[in-house]
């Protein structure tokens, strides 16, 4: 099995939102979701390297929950980056604008080009879920020549791996 150095997760996380407004939505309008368990359970311990990055997107909402997952996968959370994502969205508590990129090590990884980039990314949010290019291109900047693989993939990126049920998987658990 193929071992990867970095991993890049969009998970397919369940909310228990139901919105079935026009304007908004729950995830489960846009994809197939995803329970904590079901997220935990993927082997991705299986495909990490022995020392590898995760980096994996969450939202304030299930942000507890996200340590749940990184610790299930092996990793140890380090730190995080924010997308502004410029556009408001309407949350419960106040308009969220942001998300979470969040840093997280299998043994001692730390990026082979030395290159700090700022950890607030301003870039407006397009259609329901997808993430800018930016940042892919910002991990491929610090860790050049490794193996990476993107977990939850909505397209083919040429030297990355791909998993989901959008594309031709590269990887099986």
């Amino acid at each position: 099995m193929k071992k990867y150095n970095v991993i890049y997760a969009d998970p397919a996380w369940k909310y228990n939102d139901k919105q079935n407004a026009k304007c908004r939505g729950g995830a489960e309008k846009h994809y197939q979701t995803m329970s904590l368990n079901e997220l935990c359970e993927l082997k991705v311990k299986d495909i990490s390297d022995k020392q590898a990055v995760l980096f994996i997107w969450t939202t304030s909402p299930l942000l507890e929950d996200t340590f749940k997952v990184i610790k299930a996968w092996g990793f140890k959370y380090k730190s995080s980056f924010v997308w502004d994502k410029v556009k408001h969205n309407m949350g419960h508590y106040n308009s969220v604008r942001h998300e979470f990129l969040l840093i997280c090590t299998k043994g001692s990884f730390t990026p082979k080009v030395k290159k700090l980039f700022d950890s607030v990314v301003s870039i407006e949010r397009t259609i329901h879920s997808r993430k800018p290019n930016e940042f892919r291109e910002i991990i491929s900047t610090l860790y050049p020549d490794t193996l990476k693989v993107e977990l939850f993939a909505r397209q083919k990126v040429e030297g990355w791996d791909a998993w989901g049920n959008e594309v031709q998987s590269d990887v099986s658990f």
